[in-house]
């Protein structure tokens, strides 16, 4: 899949930078560079571009404004938005960024192992939207199986087992290991012998190492070796979740 990309940006170095690092993936195709927020805009709206990189300090312009005036525009006319690269030479607008619920917050001057890390965010991202159906190939039969139906994963010796929220439970032939390496981002390992889907997880007891699932008595265990991962998910759940302490 190609993905189109614009730059709203007048440094010449940063939009020198951007393309260097864009030529090293050959999914990626620039559809429009300019300095002007209202062209800009207009390039969003017509070329439909799935990444932007805008420099929200150019000239003339207050920073987060332009920012939510592009974001409040492109809503009116877009049923999609393009994921937005922030470009800036200080933090001061990294919040409202945030709160616009952009890609990434870059610091200029641009250096290619950042660039290098969103782009690698931005096609994980891509990849995790599409995928929607788990398919479980065993000789010649193949299962799908929605994945948000699928509340973990368990290993047993050189299988896995599979158990969906409607109590089921499919069997595959292949390791736990097998299953980390090509899952999609909202699973996460907890445990050698656990991989839970992180939106199912309705309380995370730090006391007992373990981990209750909605609409489900089941509890499933996290080990030390695991802790940072239990950690990652639950500051991920308390970020869109209203905290009462």
């Amino acid at each position: 899949m190609e993905y189109p990309y614009i730059i709203i940006d007048n440094d010449p170095r940063a939009i020198e930078a951007i393309h260097l690092s864009m030529e090293k993936y050959h999914n990626f195709a620039c559809v429009g560079v300019t300095s002007d927020e209202e062209t800009g805009l207009d390039l969003i709206l017509e070329r439909r571009p799935s990444l932007v990189f805008l420099n929200i300090e150019l000239p003339g312009k207050r920073s987060e404004k332009m920012l939510f005036n592009i974001l409040s525009e492109a809503r009116d006319y877009l049923d999609t938005l393009p994921d937005f690269i922030v470009l800036a030479s200080s933090p001061e607008y990294a919040i409202d960024g945030i709160r616009n619920n952009i890609l990434d917050y870059i610091l200029k001057p641009l250096d290619s192992k950042t660039l290098r890390r969103c782009i690698l965010r931005f096609q994980k991202k891509a990849t995790d939207q599409l995928v929607n159906t788990l398919c479980f190939k065993s000789y010649g039969d193949y299962k799908f199986i929605p994945a948000e139906d699928v509340l973990y994963l368990k290993a047993d010796n050189n299988t896995t087992d599979i158990v969906l929220a409607n109590e089921k439970v499919v069997r595959a032939f292949k390791t736990l290991k097998a299953f980390q390496d090509a899952l999609p981002s909202n699973f996460m390992r907890i445990h050698n012998s656990y991989i839970v889907n992180i939106d199912h997880i309705s309380r995370i007891h730090f006391g007992k190492s373990k981990c209750n699932l909605k609409n489900t008595m089941d509890w499933v265990p996290f080990s030390k070796s695991y802790r940072g991962n239990v950690e990652t998910i639950r500051d991920a759940l308390s970020n869109r979740s209203l905290m009462i302490v």
